[in-house]
C-alpha cells in the first residue's frame, strides 16, 4: 500500500486521529476545529507493516493539515488496500 501525497484525512465517522507528542493517538470528533482536512503526507512517516486495533497487517502514514497542531494518522488494510481509519 502506497499512501497518497495528499488526501482528506477525515475518517468515515467524521473525525480525525491526532498523533500527540508522546506518540499516542487521540481521535478528535470536533469538525469546527478541523474544517480543512486535506492533508499533506509527512516525509518519513509511512509504516508499511504496523497494526490497527486487531488487524496486524496495515500501513499507516501521518499527514499535516492546515491550522492543526498535531499530525493526523491514517491506516489502510494491506490485504485490501482499503482505508480502515
Amino acid at each position: 500500500m502506497t499512501p497518497p501525497d495528499t488526501m482528506n484525512v477525515r475518517d468515515k465517522h467524521g473525525g480525525i486521529t491526532a498523533v500527540l507528542a508522546s506518540g499516542d493517538t487521540l481521535w478528535n470528533a470536533d469538525p469546527e476545529r478541523t474544517k480543512d482536512t486535506i492533508g499533506t503526507l509527512i516525509a518519513g512517516s509511512i509504516k508499511p507493516n504496523t497494526y490497527y486495533q486487531r488487524n496486524n497487517d496495515v500501513t499507516s502514514a501521518d499527514y499535516r493539515i492546515p491550522k492543526f497542531r498535531f499530525p493526523v494518522r491514517v491506516w489502510w488494510d494491506n490485504a485490501t488496500g482499503e482505508r480502515i481509519a
